[in-house]
Parts: structure tokens; C-alpha cells; sequence
């Protein structure tokens, strides 16, 4: 959709992910679909944790939404799960961010099976 270069790479945003995780992320996601309705369930529990949260923000007239990040890891390379308070996908999609444009680091195609974990000891109860 190319909405995630927008929001990823818009100013107000990296400066707070390289706060929020100590980089700036390249100016976009990677998309992916999950397959199982119990990998529904646990995106769906992390919305209900507090997570690493950037804040609303509003620039002139543009309002942001607040995300929040959890750190994971993709293949040995750093990457966070971003869950944007408004997004246009349900709990079928997470929307991934690192350092690098992944599809090209990972040569991936779509409809391709990846790996992803994230650290739960950084997912901190409400």
C-alpha cells in the first residue's frame, strides 16, 4: 500500500522509534500475513500490554497515532512489531519495522513463510 513508507519515514515518527528502540528504521513495513487464528489471539493480546509506546503526536494540522513496539528478532537481524493504535489491518497482519528494508535483506517474495520472535520480557503487563 505504500502507507508505512509514509508513516515510518515521516519525521515526527523516526525521531520517536529511534528514542522509543535506538535506531531510525528504514521508511517502511513488512507486512505479514498470519496463518493460524491462535497467532490472531496472542497480536490482539499484545494491543492489551503496554509495550514500548510512542505517543500521539500532531503536526500542523495532521494528527499521528500513538504505536506500540515490541523487539523481536527476524533471521539474527533486530526488528520491532509495530501496532499502531489506527492502522487499516486486523489482527491477521503485523506490520514489522528494522534498520533495513527486510523483503530485500531476506530476498523475500510474497506469500512466503518467515519466522519472527519477539522478547516477552519486554512485553509489560497493563
Amino acid at each position: 500500500m505504500g502507507r508505512g513508507a509514509y508513516y515510518v519515514g515521516h519525521p515526527g515518527y523516526q525521531e520517536r522509534f529511534r528514542t522509543a528502540l535506538g535506531y531510525t528504521p528504514f521508511p517502511g513495513t513488512l507486512n505479514v500475513r498470519l496463518s493460524e487464528p491462535k497467532q490472531f489471539k496472542q497480536k490482539e493480546s499484545l494491543r492489551k500490554t503496554r509495550g514500548n509506546t510512542i505517543g500521539a503526536f500532531q503536526v500542523g494540522s495532521e494528527s499521528f497515532s500513538s504505536v506500540k513496539c515490541f523487539r523481536g528478532s527476524m533471521g539474527g537481524e533486530e526488528v520491532a512489531l509495530t501496532i499502531p493504535k489506527i492502522t487499516e489491518y486486523d489482527d491477521s497482519v503485523l506490520e514489522i519495522i528494522a534498520v533495513m528494508k527486510l523483503r530485500d535483506r531476506f530476498g523475500l517474495r510474497d506469500g512466503e513463510a518467515i519466522t519472527v520472535s519477539f522478547d516477552e520480557k519486554l512485553v509489560k503487563p497493563d
